[in-house]
Formats: C-alpha cells, sequence, structure tokens
C-alpha cells in the first residue's frame, strides 16, 4: 500500500515540474516579444496609405466642342438620298429700260374770260313826286312824323329791322353833333351783348347842366334788357351841358337800345 502512494505521488511531482517548466518558457517567449515590439521602429509600423479608387459622374455626356455655354442644335437624320431636283431654274425678268427724257410739251394758254357785263340800275321814275318842306332836309319816313332825323345809336339790327337811333320832341333840333356826343358818351357804358335778342326804347331829360333824370322805360324789351338798358344811362348820369343855341332850359330824348343773341 505504501508503495502505490508514493508512486502516485512521485507522477505527480514529476506533472507539476514539467509545467513549471512550460510556464517559465511562456513567461521569457512573451518578454521577448515584447521587448522587441518595444524597440522596433516606428516606420515598421506605420501604416501605408491606401490608393482610393474616386467616381467621377458627367452630366453632359461625352465631352464635345465648346459653344459658348448654348446648347447646340441637332442635325436632322438622312436616311436616303434625295434625287436631283427636276424643276427648271427660274431665271429672273431683264432690268427695265429707262425711260428717256422727253420735253414737257408747252401748255395752251387758257382763253380770256369775259368780264361779266355789269347790271344796270333801272332808271328812277320820272313819275314821283319830290317831298316839300320848311327846309332841305334827310329823313327815312315816307310821312311827316314831326320829329328831327334819328341819330344812329350803334345798335345792332334785329331780323332785317332798323337800326336804333335816338330821337327829341323838338323840331328843328339845332345841334345834331350834341345827339351825337351824347349816344358815344352813353354807348361807352353799354353792353349790347346779353345772349338775349330784344329792343329797348328809353326815355329821360337832359337838364340844362348835362344831367340825365327821369329815366324810364318807354317800350320794353323783357325785364332783363330794361334793366341792362337802364343801368347804361345811370352810369353814364352827366353828359355836356346843353349847347347855347338851344333855348329851352331841358330836352326829353327817345333813345332805342337794340340786342341780338
Amino acid at each position: 500500500m505504501r508503495e502505490a502512494v508514493s508512486e502516485i505521488l512521485e507522477q505527480r511531482a514529476q506533472v507539476a515540474d514539467g509545467l513549471s517548466r512550460m510556464v517559465i518558457v511562456s513567461l521569457v517567449a512573451h518578454g521577448a516579444l515584447l521587448s522587441t515590439l518595444i524597440l522596433t521602429p516606428g516606420f515598421w509600423t506605420a501604416e501605408l496609405p491606401r490608393k482610393e479608387n474616386v467616381m467621377t459622374i458627367s452630366l453632359g455626356g461625352a465631352e464635345g466642342p465648346n459653344a459658348g455655354g448654348m446648347t447646340p442644335l441637332s442635325a436632322k437624320p438622312v436616311q436616303q438620298v434625295a434625287p436631283p431636283d427636276a424643276r427648271p431654274r427660274r431665271e429672273p425678268p431683264p432690268a427695265q429700260k429707262a425711260p428717256e427724257m422727253v420735253a414737257p410739251e408747252p401748255a395752251a394758254k387758257p382763253a380770256p374770260k369775259t368780264p361779266p357785263k355789269p347790271i344796270e340800275k333801272p332808271a328812277e321814275s320820272s313819275s314821283r313826286k319830290p317831298t316839300t318842306g320848311a327846309e332841305i332836309k334827310t329823313g327815312a319816313a315816307k310821312a311827316e312824323t314831326g320829329s328831327t332825323a334819328q341819330v344812329p345809336f350803334g345798335g345792332l339790327s334785329t331780323g332785317g329791322g332798323g337800326t336804333g337811333g335816338a330821337t327829341v320832341d323838338v323840331q328843328n333840333f339845332c345841334c345834331p353833333g350834341y345827339l351825337q356826343t351824347m349816344v358815344q358818351m352813353i354807348r361807352q357804358n353799354w353792353q349790347r351783348n346779353q345772349g338775349v335778342a330784344g329792343k329797348v326804347t328809353m326815355k329821360f331829360v337832359i337838364q340844362r347842366d348835362g344831367r340825365i333824370t327821369n329815366v324810364e322805360v318807354e317800350e320794353s324789351g323783357g325785364q332783363f334788357l330794361d334793366m341792362s338798358s337802364t343801368r347804361a344811362l345811370l352810369t353814364t348820369r352827366q353828359i355836356p351841358p346843353l349847347p347855347r343855341e338851344f333855348p329851352e332850359s331841358t330836352l326829353t330824348v327817345h333813345l332805342v337800345f337794340e340786342y341780338l343773341r
């Protein structure tokens, strides 16, 4: 029994010695490898650069001629050779000749026009008798009216009627030039164009000192025209004194104002 135990112990001792030697050999081998890594130069362990493949994508297709940024036009495909043109060529028409210079024909002179014959006025009837009176004077009435000749006032004619005028209540008034002066002064204060056609006869009295008084409408032409005529007399108000040759102290005048539209 004792011998068997001893053999077992001896076997185990041999196994323990073998393990110890393996551990020592492993430690020595790892130490040598570690020393080799430490003492090895750095460039041996440096990573070599890798060459990368770069992929290039072109959206314009194959490289072509430089078109300056413009899209080139595509050519039309030709699938068959066209036959020669059988139509005859149209020749241009010959140039026209320049017209020859032709001298103008002299224009015929127009025939002289015969002047129109003057219209002969009919001779006045010798059967008309001249009017008679105390003295020779101008007048427009066919019969005796007891008034002096009218002095034109400068009013506009109305539809073919006569012109306006001034008359006085005195026969054979000595000074018609005085009436003309009066008419000119009143005309300066009178507006003829009122937009309404009509005729107004005004009656007023001239005092010895030339004042115009007692202005009234003798024949009305409408309220608007009556006011315009009255305004002209009241605005004038003063004219030269009555002539010395006139003996009366006052002179009554009838003055016609004619208006056109």
